[in-house]
C-alpha cells in the first residue's frame, strides 16, 4: 500500500473517533449544566473575530458571578439539550435564524448590530442591538472635518429606515445628506461613483445587502481612487481602509450582555425590556488613511470629548 492510501486510512479510521470524543465533550458539558441553576448557550453564526471576542467576554463575565456558560457555534445547536432549562445568547443574524429553526420558544437574548424582522417578544425573549445611534455617526463626521457640507450614503430598501434617522440628524447637524438608492449589486459601483464624486465624504451604514465580504475592498478602493474619505460603522472597516468608525467594542457588548443576563436570571428568568441598546462607544481612525488622502484627522480622545459635547446639547 502506498502513503496516500495509508494516509487516507488512517483518517478514515479516525472520523469515528473524532465524532465519539466531539459526543463526550458535549455530553460532559450537559450533565455539568444539569447541576447549574443558571445555565447559558452562547451561539456564535461566523468565523468573526469580533463574535468570537464577544463570546468569551460575556462567558468569562458570567461564570465570574456564578452561571455555567458554554460557547457553540451555529451547526452545534443540534447538540444542545431541551431537558436543561437554558438560556441562548445568538450572537450574529445566522445565529438568530438557526436557534429559531430549532427551538423558536426558547428562552433568548438575541444580540445583532440591528433589529431583525419579525422578531417575537416575550418576557423570555428580547433583543440586544449593538449599533451606534445614528446621530452618533453624522456627529464623527462633524467632528473630524466641519467642513464635509455634504455626505453620500447607499441604502438598500432594507436599510431606509437608518437611511430616514440619518437624514433627520443631519439636518439638525447643517449637513446635506443625499441617500442613493441600491435595489441590487448589479447597479451598485455605477450608484457608488456617482455617491462618491457628488460628495465630500462616503457614509458606510451596517446593510449587508451593500456593504459584505465581497464588496467592501471594491467600495473603499473606488473611494480612494476618487481621494475621498469613507466614514465606518466597525473597527474591522477602519482596518480595511476605512478613515474612522465610530461602535460599539466587543468588550461594551459583552459587558452589557452579561448585565442584562444577570437581571434575566434575578428576575425570575424574564427580560425587563423587549429591546436593549448600547451606552458606550468607541472610536477608531486610520492616520496612514487619511494622510494619503491629505486630510489632518484629530486624535480619537478629542473626536469622542466634541461627541459628547454635541449630545448635551439642547
Amino acid at each position: 500500500m502506498d502513503n496516500s492510501k495509508r494516509q487516507y486510512g488512517n483518517k478514515t479510521a479516525a472520523l469515528p473517533l473524532f465524532a465519539f470524543v466531539l459526543i463526550l465533550v458535549f455530553s460532559i458539558s450537559w450533565d455539568i449544566f444539569a447541576d447549574s441553576a443558571h445555565n447559558v448557550v452562547i451561539i456564535t453564526s461566523s468565523n468573526s473575530n469580533y463574535q468570537h471576542q464577544t463570546a468569551a467576554r460575556i462567558q468569562k463575565k458570567l461564570e465570574a458571578s456564578g452561571a455555567m456558560a458554554i460557547i457553540i457555534t451555529t451547526d452545534k445547536i443540534i447538540s444542545s439539550s431541551r431537558n436543561v432549562k437554558t438560556l441562548y445568547v445568538a450572537i450574529g443574524e445566522d445565529a438568530i435564524r438557526s436557534l429559531h429553526e430549532y427551538d423558536s420558544d426558547a428562552f433568548v437574548l438575541r444580540i445583532s448590530s440591528r433589529k431583525i424582522p419579525d422578531s417575537k417578544y416575550t418576557s423570555a425573549q428580547s433583543d440586544f442591538i449593538t449599533a451606534q445611534p445614528d446621530c452618533r455617526h453624522i456627529q464623527l463626521i462633524k467632528s473630524i472635518n466641519p467642513e464635509w457640507s455634504s455626505v453620500g450614503v447607499l441604502s438598500s430598501l432594507g436599510s431606509l429606515d437608518i437611511a430616514g434617522a440619518l437624514t433627520k440628524c443631519a439636518i439638525r447637524q447643517n449637513l446635506n445628506l443625499r441617500i442613493y438608492a441600491i435595489t441590487d449589486n448589479t447597479d451598485l459601483l455605477i450608484t457608488l461613483e456617482t455617491a462618491i464624486e457628488d460628495n465630500k465624504v462616503l457614509l458606510a451604514i451596517s446593510d449587508p445587502l451593500i456593504y459584505n465580504s465581497n464588496t467592501v475592498k471594491n467600495i473603499l478602493l473606488t473611494a480612494y481612487r476618487h481621494r475621498k474619505p469613507v466614514i465606518g460603522y466597525s473597527d474591522s472597516f477602519v482596518q480595511a481602509g476605512a478613515i474612522a468608525a465610530i461602535y460599539t467594542s466587543s468588550e461594551s457588548v459583552g459587558d452589557r450582555a452579561a448585565t442584562i443576563i444577570s437581571g434575566f436570571f434575578s428576575n425570575n428568568w424574564q427580560f425587563n425590556e423587549n429591546i436593549y441598546v448600547t451606552g458606550d462607544f468607541s472610536i477608531s481612525t486610520n492616520a496612514q488613511v487619511a494622510t494619503s488622502l491629505e486630510i489632518t484627522i484629530p486624535d480619537e480622545e478629542s473626536i469622542r470629548d466634541s461627541i459628547l459635547r454635541m449630545e448635551k446639547r439642547p
